[in-house]
């Protein structure tokens, strides 16, 4: 399969399309066919090219070639508006000339659309179907789920902040950042949002959130108008409260705090938990930027990207630096090597956890890999060269190439019995199945690896299935011009696939 930009006059709609169960004569009797089918769609999507600019780049048009022209197999909507937009005489019906000439004056229709080159529709029909009859036990089109929609729905600012979804989505996000190198907790929330979501809000509700001086709002600052939880205790002060209340989630149903009543008594059995009212900061903030631990965030922030050593440091003053290197690796959520266990929180002191509260400057910041191929290795001192905000493109190509290359080098090949030319999920799922052989099992997984597995699967075991949406976003960035990196991917990739190099340095 190739991939070209093809104009409307370059393609053919398809006579054999299923929407023209009869077959057509000609390209205006299949455009019209499509109107006698549903006019109002077909203006409405009409409109959202013109004003928009360009197709939906998440769904690439399928076609094949045909002498001089290009039958469009997957698509066929797309390219009749477009036909249309571009010339309205096409449409049998005045009135419908007249919408298509109305919908062009709102904006400039895309010229081109970026689409999928078959060689066959054999070879076509595979995607074709996958894409119009469901979610096909996973290989298919699957649906959100209520909270992904509402994920999206806050992400849009398309819905309320009342929301119990929203506020359960805020608080989690934000527990998950400011505890980020702590194994314990952060694994406690994950496997919550995963399983009981709706609950976090329920538990969370005003009489709880005003109790612990907690505010959900919106971020001015963000342009996505993200919800944040703001507090006025620090995150040592919260710690245990926030283990307890997340273990009393995922413990409980929701009749254990279904009402006010019922959460006021609760938290009077835990008064050595709820930090005094007395040492509340007299202005919130967010708990990931704890003001009170700024200095000591600061002094324990030993691996700067601007003192980490290069190929022109010495090589003393590099060795000196290495193990600081890989202790900073916990930054991103690789604070040990290994299964967790319970109990533990995967980070030798509250300092530790402190240096969460900085992002990446640079991809895989501070991250060491002597036991990797040199390449792998050189690529690293040149992502340190690279801010993340300045060159969030390369930050995000270059996040795949080092997986790929970490998988793929004849040793790691040798742990996992793959080959060069194997699809790149299969050899870091084999990996992971390597380096963990629970990695299939959400409660006996090694939570290190986890987000890893489940970016690259979208933690789903079935056969075939389709690749998670991380696999599909590295993919994307070097395959499709559609997929637009940013910082936040690329910080979202260097802390997912962190800890899957280090232990795949370890077994080198």
């Amino acid at each position: 399969m190739t991939y070209k930009n093809l104009r409307p006059a370059q393609v053919v709609l398809d006579s054999w399309n299923p929407r023209l169960p009869d077959g057509t004569s000609s390209d205006r009797d299949a455009i019209n066919r499509l109107l006698d089918e549903g006019a109002d769609a077909l203006i409405n999507l009409a409109r959202d090219m013109a004003k928009s600019g360009q197709t939906n780049p998440a769904e690439l048009p399928i076609a094949i070639k045909d002498g001089s022209k290009y039958v469009v197999l997957e698509g066929n909507r797309r390219f009749a508006a477009l036909k249309l937009l571009n010339d309205p005489a096409l449409a049998n019906s005045k009135e419908h000339e007249a919408a298509f000439r109305r919908a062009r004056a709102l904006g400039t229709p895309p010229k081109t659309v970026f689409t999928l080159i078959s060689e066959s529709r054999e070879e076509a029909d595979h995607w074709i179907v996958l894409r119009h009859t469901g979610e096909n036990n996973g290989r298919g089109v699957k649906r959100w789920s209520t909270a992904q929609a509402a994920t999206h729905a806050r992400r849009a600012n398309k819905s309320s902040i009342d929301s119990g979804t929203l506020r359960s989505i805020a608080i989690a996000d934000e527990v998950e950042a400011a505890y980020a190198g702590d194994a314990e907790l952060v694994a406690l929330v994950r496997q919550v949002r995963r399983e009981k979501l709706t609950n976090i809000g329920r538990l969370f509700s005003l009489d709880v959130l005003n109790r612990l001086h907690f505010s959900v709002q919106v971020d001015e600052g963000s342009a996505l108008r993200e919800r944040i939880l703001l507090t006025r205790h620090g995150r040592e002060d919260l710690r245990d409260f926030f283990v307890w209340a997340f273990s009393l989630i995922l413990d409980k149903s929701v009749d254990a705090f279904k009402n006010a009543k019922i959460r006021s008594e609760l938290l009077l059995t835990i008064p050595h938990l709820i930090p005094k009212d007395a040492d509340a900061s007299a202005t919130p903030f967010r708990l990931a930027e704890d003001p009170s631990n700024a200095a000591s965030t600061a002094r324990d922030y030993s691996t700067d990207p601007d003192d980490e050593p290069t190929e022109f440091d010495s090589e003393s003053g590099a060795d000196e630096r290495s193990s600081l290197g890989n202790e900073a690796s916990g930054a991103a959520g690789a604070t040990s090597v290994g299964p967790t266990t319970s109990g533990s929180t995967g980070v030798s002191s509250p300092a530790a956890r402190r240096r969460e509260a900085r992002p990446e400057r640079y991809l895989l910041q501070g991250l060491k890999l002597p036991n990797h191929p040199d390449r792998v290795q050189k690529l690293l001192q040149e992502c340190r060269r690279l801010e993340i905000d300045v060159f969030p493109s390369i930050a995000c190509v270059m996040m795949r190439v080092i997986v790929e290359l970490s998988v793929s080098s004849p040793s790691a090949l040798a742990l996992t019995g793959k080959r060069e030319g194997d699809h790149l999920k299969d050899k870091i799922v084999s990996m992971l199945k390597f380096l963990d052989p629970d990695i299939e099992h959400s409660r006996r997984r090694d939570k290190e690896l986890e987000q890893a597995y489940i970016e690259v699967t979208g933690d789903s075991t079935a056969p075939n299935a389709p690749a998670g949406p991380g696999m599909q976003y590295l993919n994307g960035f070097v395959h499709n011009p559609g997929v637009n990196p940013d910082p936040h991917l690329a910080r979202r990739f260097s802390m997912a696939f962190r800890p899957l190099l280090i232990q795949i340095d370890n077994k080198l």
